[in-house]
């Protein structure tokens, strides 16, 4: 049920141009870190606290693992929100998305985004 409410979030994003928001590293937050890069793969690690947020950017298609769970709201160029509870040892396919995202509890996540 919850990969399906994931799912409904981010399947619309696919027909979305991804030049709607910039890379999310242009940014400097310090709550996303690259880990590893190539020209093939970047590798983040994505861990707000509670409060926190980031400005509308980009992802290609990405893996996510979910380190530790919690709520994070996430907000569409044409400012629509949704609210997600991501799960502790989830593992989420996500086609590229725009958005900008506020998180409601302290999470982490790794973001593996396929680049080239």
């Amino acid at each position: 049920m919850l990969r399906r409410s994931i799912a409904g979030l981010f399947v619309p994003l696919l027909y979305l141009v991804p030049v709607l928001g910039q890379d999310a590293m242009q940014y400097h937050v310090r709550q996303l870190k690259i880990v590893a890069q190539d020209s093939k793969v970047r590798v983040l690690n994505y861990a707000p606290h509670k409060g926190e947020k980031t400005p509308m950017h980009s992802h290609p298609y990405s893996v996510v693992y979910v380190i530790k769970g919690g709520k994070v709201k996430y907000t569409l160029p044409d400012g629509t929100t949704q609210i997600v509870t991501l799960n502790t040892g989830e593992t989420l396919l996500r086609p590229p998305v725009t958005h900008s995202d506020e998180a409601l509890d302290d999470v982490e996540a790794i973001l593996i985004e396929v680049t080239g």
